[in-house]
This record gives structure tokens, sequence and C-alpha cells, in this order.
């Protein structure tokens, strides 16, 4: 196995260095930002015609975008483990989880950080982030993990769409079930090291 991880810890290369933790991987962590030159250079951009941040490669090949990245380390180096279950039930539920949250609340929580907007109330972010965040909820009600009865890639890939950073400023005084939730996946002790080790808040 030879590993390299390309991306900065302050980017969505976050979520593959926890998901790299949880698995117990080694590799080598190249911490471009998200506009190196680098990024646009021929041999990278034959990695990622993208020329964008995360981009894994494993033993030459090449995968780009953060949730799929995860979902590959964790079927590759963790099936049948408790990160990525053998059942195809708890397997259809973390891929329909990953989608869920890149489709219904990434692009609100993006467009909530960047350019310095926030999440009012009544605004459309916020209304749009709301309404993503009650749907989860519900789904957490009266259960810890969202997939099955322990914590898998799913949650992994659902809670690192809602960073600490991102959700600094998003009140979820309404959505107590994600507020726990959130709380027990960021408490893990790969997540804490992961963010420990590269100075992420």
């Amino acid at each position: 196995m030879a590993l390299t991880i390309y991306g900065s810890p302050r980017s969505r290369t976050m979520r593959v260095l926890w998901t790299a933790a949880e698995l117990g991987l080694s590799y080598e962590h190249v911490p471009l930002e998200w506009d190196d030159p680098a990024l646009k250079a021929p041999d990278f951009l034959a990695l990622n015609p993208a020329g964008t941040i995360p981009t894994l490669v494993d033993d030459g090949m090449a995968l780009a975008e953060s949730l799929a990245i995860n979902l590959y380390l964790a079927k590759t180096y963790g099936a049948g483990g408790r990160l990525y279950p053998a059942d195809r039930g708890t397997e259809a539920q973390i891929w329909r989880w990953s989608l869920w949250a890149q489709a219904h609340l990434e692009p609100w929580v993006q467009r909530d950080t960047i350019g310095g907007l926030r999440a009012r109330a009544g605004d459309e972010v916020g209304v749009l982030l709301a309404a993503g965040l009650r749907a989860l909820d519900r789904a957490l009600a009266g259960r810890d993990w969202l997939t099955c009865e322990h914590f898998t890639v799913g949650d992994l890939n659902v809670a690192a769409v809602l960073s600490p950073s991102r959700m600094a400023e998003v009140s979820l005084e309404a959505c107590p079930n994600v507020a726990a939730w959130l709380a027990q996946c960021y408490d893990r002790p790969a997540a804490r090291e992961t963010r420990r080790a590269t100075g992420t808040p």
C-alpha cells in the first residue's frame, strides 16, 4: 500500500485525514492549499483534471472528491469492520447519507461560509440549511448513529460537512439530536487527534 493525500487540512482534505486516522492508515501527506500553482501543473492535472484538493493516490490509482475518497478508503481498507460494515443494507445507508449530505447540506453550508455569509433566519441560505438540519434531526431521533447501531463512514461524511469551523455561528438549538450526534462524532479519538495534529480549530 502506498497512499498519498494531497490537500491542506484547512480544506475538505480534513475529512480524508480523519478517515485515514479512523482506519489507522499510513500515508504521505502533501499539504497543498486550494490555490497552490502546483495544482495546475501537468503532472497534478494528470491525477485530477479539475486541479482540486483533496486528491488521493493509492498505488497509482488517483481519486478526487472528499466524500468519494472516504467511501473508497473505508470500503477498501475497512470493509467488514465497524467503519464499513459488510451487510448491504448498512452499505446502502452509508451511501445514501453521504450523497444526501452533499446535495442537501454542503451547498448551503458552503454558501454560509464563503464570502462571509451567515445563515440568518429568513434568508435563502438559512432556510435551506435549517430544512436540512431538521431532516437530519428527525433521522437521529431515538438513535445514536445514522446508518446502524455504531459509528460508520456515513456518520463521518455527514459530520465532516458540518465541521466545527463551519457550524460555529449556526444555532443547533432547534436540532438537539444533531447537536448531540455531532458532539459524539467530533469527540472520537481519531477526530480529536487529527484536528490536534493539524492544528485545526
